[in-house]
């Protein structure tokens, strides 16, 4: 049986709370299994704990002076000559040309780059290390206080963030906390797909450096970091990282951040623009956090999502999405279900409350729903209605239908002609309120005849429950069928 035993969704009696320490944990093993399943040959990654360190490539434009000047030209070859100053044997010449060079600034950065990457000199290796890490932390602080100031960026792909945050000082220091933590992603925005695909690894080992999950749970920047080039058109990172994003996003800083006046609607923009492209494999967990934050988002991708034949789970829970979301006409798509035997969840219960949930169960409640019709009225024993997702099928219970009477009295079902009735004690077991857990092997075959008589009875009020969800539809749908 399809779904046999599955646990409901949501399991609002068992499952952890989000946010709490088995949920991060479980954050923590989704990102460590993903990071052997894409494997990498680990090269320009970080000790575990280390500072990120931005590539010379981030900050090569910006620190480049404009060439064909005088000025430049100038310079450049004093910059040269300082440079080989640095390998003389004389102690004091080494330290006035690194003087020197710390006094010229950021501007010579490009120079001293490229002279280390050729040097073989042990004291000039060393001395260039020294001075281009201190002038290019020294040119970043400066083009970040300007930046902040709200002066013209020189921070590169500012763009990239500002076309979903629009420009403000809240943005800004947004941004700057993105360039600091994720520089490399930085860099790879509006690139090539491999380039973006290199960027979003470095973020992915840099979330498993900082034990996000387990002992820390992702920072803002961290979110907008995965999902930044996951909304490109031209890049699609795969299900690993659909299913990392879908799994941060349900920690209660993901859910702060949509509330947030300055960042909360961009950032819906964003996710849902996220979920237009995530993986079908991922489907599920999506429709469940669209239906949780309120976005319209998971009806299109429901209505999409039936149109592929969905396994039986999985086309539950997009009737579970549309019976939310979905209005009186989208009847129409469910009838076509109404029919279906394939099971989705057996309950393992003696009476009423057993039996097992069908798909076409699940259309039929859909149905009364999107019509504001109680799953009661249309002949379900208890109520499954969810303020949230539209309906918990897991929940819902097919009443037994009482046998008819024939004109003497006697019950027209199939019972034992020895006159051994509902008074028997083997019958007294199988009372329709039972919640006795059922255990294969401990029935006797009185009660297992009992059981399939009640199967019989169960059929018989699922069909009248159907044709009752089917009075529901749209008359021009109802005569399409």
């Amino acid at each position: 049986m399809i779904g046999s035993f599955s646990q409901p969704w949501p399991n609002r009696h068992r499952s952890p709370a989000y946010g709490s320490l088995a949920y991060r944990t479980l954050v923590w093993c989704v990102l460590v299994a993903a990071a052997h399943l894409w494997g990498g040959d680990g090269r320009g990654t970080n000790a575990i704990g280390q500072e990120p360190v931005a590539p010379p490539e981030i900050r090569a434009t910006a620190e480049t002076p404009a060439t064909g000047t005088p000025a430049a030209d100038e310079m450049a070859e004093q910059a040269r000559r300082l440079v080989d100053g640095l390998r003389s044997d004389q102690f004091a010449v080494r330290e006035l040309a690194s003087e020197q060079l710390f006094r010229l600034g950021p501007a010579c950065l490009p120079i001293l780059r490229a002279t280390r990457r050729q040097s073989s000199d042990t004291e000039q290796s060393d001395r260039l290390d020294r001075i281009i890490d201190s002038l290019a932390q020294q040119n970043l602080e400066s083009r970040i206080r300007s930046f902040l100031q709200g002066g013209p960026s020189e921070l590169e792909n500012w763009p990239e963030l500002e076309k979903w945050f629009g420009d403000s000082p809240r943005i800004r220091e947004l941004f700057v906390d993105l360039y600091r933590e994720h520089p490399y992603l930085v860099d790879a925005l509006g690139g090539t797909p491999q380039q973006l695909s290199m960027g979003l690894s470095r973020v992915h080992r840099r979330l498993i450096e900082r034990g996000v999950g387990p002992r820390e749970t992702p920072q803002r920047v961290d979110l907008i970091a995965l999902l930044l080039p996951m909304t490109d058109p031209n890049f699609q990172a795969g299900p690993q990282y659909d299913l990392i994003v879908a799994s941060l996003l349900q920690l209660y800083p993901a859910n702060d951040f949509r509330k947030d006046a300055v960042f909360g609607e961009p950032f819906m923009r964003m996710v849902a623009k996220w979920m237009s492209r995530s993986d079908m494999s991922i489907r599920e967990q999506v429709l469940r956090l669209a239906l949780q934050w309120k976005m319209d988002i998971g009806l299109t991708l429901a209505v999409e999502t039936l149109k592929q034949n969905p396994d039986p789970i999985l086309l539950c829970r997009c009737m579970q999405t549309i019976s939310r979301q979905g209005t009186r006409e989208h009847a129409v798509l469910l009838a076509a279900y109404i029919n279906d035997p394939t099971v989705v969840f057996q309950k393992r219960y003696l009476g009423v409350r057993g039996g097992e949930v069908q798909v076409g169960d699940v259309a039929a409640a859909s149905i009364a729903l999107l019509n504001s019709v109680p799953v009661t009225e249309i002949g379900f024993a208890e109520p499954a209605e969810h303020p949230i997702f539209g309906i918990i099928y897991e929940e819902l219970v097919v009443p037994l239908k009482v046998p008819k009477k024939s004109a003497d009295g006697d019950d027209d079902s199939n019972e034992d002609k020895d006159g051994d009735t509902a008074e028997s004690a083997d019958d007294q077991f199988l009372d329709e309120d039972d919640l006795t857990p059922l255990q294969p092997g401990d029935l006797s075959p009185k009660e297992i005849a009992r059981l399939i008589e009640h199967a019989k009875r169960r059929e018989a009020a699922r069909v009248e429950i159907r044709l009752r969800a089917l009075e529901l539809v749209p008359a021009a749908a109802a005569e399409a069928l």
